[in-house]
C-alpha cells in the first residue's frame, strides 16, 4: 500500500521521533468498546479515523509533555468523561502512517498521523492501544 504521495509531501514523517514514544489520542466515551476477544474495554475502531475536519488524526507525543515537566492529564482539560489511549511511533509507522510534528500554539506536543486508515488499520490501532488514562468507571 505505502505512504499516499499527499502525506509524504504535506505532513512528512519525521524520523527523529523514536519508534518506541508513545502517542496519545483522546477518545469520547461514545468509542468505548468492550472486545470480548480480547477481554477487555477499547477504544473503537471509529477512534482512530482521521479528523472530522479532513485533518490526518490528532496525538499527543508523551515525551514533549514530559519533557516540560508536565503530566499528561494537561491534555484533557476541557475534555470531560475521555480517556486517553496510546499507541507507539513504531506502531503507528508499520501500517504506513506517517509521524510529522505540528505544535500549537496551546499544544507543543500536538502531532499529526497521517495514512490511509481503511477499517483494518483503524481496527488493528484499536486493538494495540492501550489505556495511558482508561476510561472512569
Amino acid at each position: 500500500m505505502g505512504i499516499p504521495e499527499d502525506c509524504a509531501k504535506n505532513f512528512p514523517n519525521d524520523p527523529t521521533i523514536a519508534g518506541g514514544v508513545a502517542l496519545l489520542r483522546r477518545v469520547p466515551p461514545k468509542h468505548f468498546y468492550f472486545d470480548e476477544n480480547l477481554g477487555r474495554l477499547r477504544p473503537s475502531s471509529a477512534a482512530f479515523e482521521d479528523d472530522q475536519d479532513g485533518d490526518p488524526m490528532s496525538v499527543y507525543r508523551r515525551d514533549i509533555i514530559e519533557a516540560e515537566g508536565d503530566n499528561i492529564r494537561r491534555i484533557m482539560v476541557g475534555h470531560e468523561g475521555y480517556a486517553l489511549a496510546s499507541l507507539t511511533a513504531g506502531q503507528i509507522r508499520s501500517r504506513d502512517q506517517t509521524v510529522h510534528p505540528d505544535p500549537l500554539p496551546e499544544e507543543s506536543s500536538h502531532t499529526q498521523v497521517c495514512g490511509s486508515k481503511p477499517k483494518s488499520t483503524c481496527r488493528w490501532f484499536a486493538a494495540q492501544s492501550e489505556w495511558a488514562i482508561p476510561p472512569q468507571a
